[in-house]
This record gives structure tokens, C-alpha cells and sequence, in this order.
């Protein structure tokens, strides 16, 4: 459980940060910045991650 949480904090840091945002700003609106394609592949890694512990939590 303390992992899942981990990385709930993590995801949730990263989702309401400012890199993020401008990146999915920027993805919208120029395309993608490079610079800044660590945060959204970081936030999608999380979100499998947690999606798999979620699930093996529930079985």
C-alpha cells in the first residue's frame, strides 16, 4: 500500500506542476518540446504503474 501511494504523490506532484503543464500546453498548441517529454512519459509510467497495483490490490 505505501507504494501505491508513493506513487500516487508522485503522479499528483507532477500533474499539477508546471512543466507538465506546459507541456501539455505546448503539445496543443506548437507540438511536442523535448525539453519537456520527460514529464509526460513520467506521468504515463505512473499511471500504468498504478493501474497494475490497483488491480492486483483488488484481486
Amino acid at each position: 500500500m505505501a507504494r501505491l501511494d508513493e506513487l500516487r504523490a508522485e503522479r499528483d506532484r507532477l500533474l499539477h506542476s508546471m512543466e507538465f503543464a506546459y507541456a501539455m500546453g505546448h503539445s496543443r498548441t506548437l507540438g511536442k518540446d523535448p525539453r519537456l517529454e520527460w514529464v509526460v512519459d513520467r506521468v504515463d509510467e505512473l499511471r500504468r504503474e498504478i493501474a497494475v497495483l490497483t488491480a492486483a490490490e483488488k484481486s
